[in-house]
């Protein structure tokens, strides 16, 4: 019997044994298969701040910088004298090619029977534009653009001279749409239309605008005008003609 009773036994533990290694097979298999699923898995990814740090608006150095005027101009240095910067730097794209001018040496402005030859300006120490020697010519401001030529080209002239009229004497009556004329010493004619007529307060004088660089040829007129102070003998305020070539 004995031997009959091991045979059994002996079976059992072959049986316990196979059991045991199919589960072992299976941990290891499912071990592997987890290993295998947190290898291949996607990433995805965390959030990422997109704060920018976004700096004060600056100049931009490809638009183009509009500079104070260098000089800061005496503005009741003398009845007629209208500021002028030395050194304007605004950046202004001419919109034309045109040949070098000739120096302009007469104006016209038929509907207000204005017709006078004109001087070269330059300035005074304190920066203010000189006024014509002659009180009954006109001047052209040398140190800008020439009537013709891309820019504006400022003339000016007194009002008048010790209660007397002068060249410019009627300015204030040119109106917009006027014509202007302005001769040059090689004979050609340069024509201008008016555009605006501006009446400032020697203290708010409209430097950029009438100084500033333009795209086209432009002209400016100036005078003085509105009351006047007979303490000081200047007038307060200037008159100022904008034109436009045709």
């Amino acid at each position: 019997m004995s031997q009959s009773e091991s045979t059994p036994r002996a079976r059992r533990s072959g049986l316990s044994r196979s059991t045991w290694i199919a589960v072992a097979l299976v941990a290891v298999a499912i071990t592997f298969a987890l290993i295998a699923w947190l290898a291949l898995r996607p990433v995805v990814p965390q959030p990422i701040s997109l704060a920018v740090n976004i700096p004060s608006p600056t100049a931009s150095q490809d638009a183009p910088a509009i500079a104070s005027p260098t000089a800061s101009p005496t503005l009741t240095a003398s009845p007629s004298s209208s500021p002028v910067p030395v050194d304007l730097t605004n950046r202004v794209e001419p919109m034309m090619t045109r040949p070098p001018q000739a120096q302009p040496t007469h104006l016209t402005v038929p509907s207000v029977g204005i017709s006078t030859d004109l001087e070269t300006l330059g300035l005074l120490k304190d920066g203010s534009l000189a006024t014509p020697k002659n009180t009954d010519l006109a001047g052209w401001y040398g140190g800008g653009a020439k009537p013709g030529a891309v820019g504006p080209a400022v003339l000016a002239g007194h009002v008048s001279w010790n209660g007397v009229p002068s060249v410019f004497f009627r300015l204030s009556e040119v109106a917009k749409d006027d014509q202007i004329t302005v001769t040059q010493e090689d004979g050609s004619e340069v024509n201008f239309r008016v555009t605006r007529v501006e009446q400032h307060p020697k203290d708010e004088f409209p430097t950029l605008e009438v100084y500033g660089n333009t795209a086209t040829p432009q002209l400016r007129l100036i005078t003085c005008g509105g009351d006047f102070d007979s303490s000081s003998g200047h007038f307060y305020d200037n008159i100022i003609v904008f034109a436009e070539m045709e």
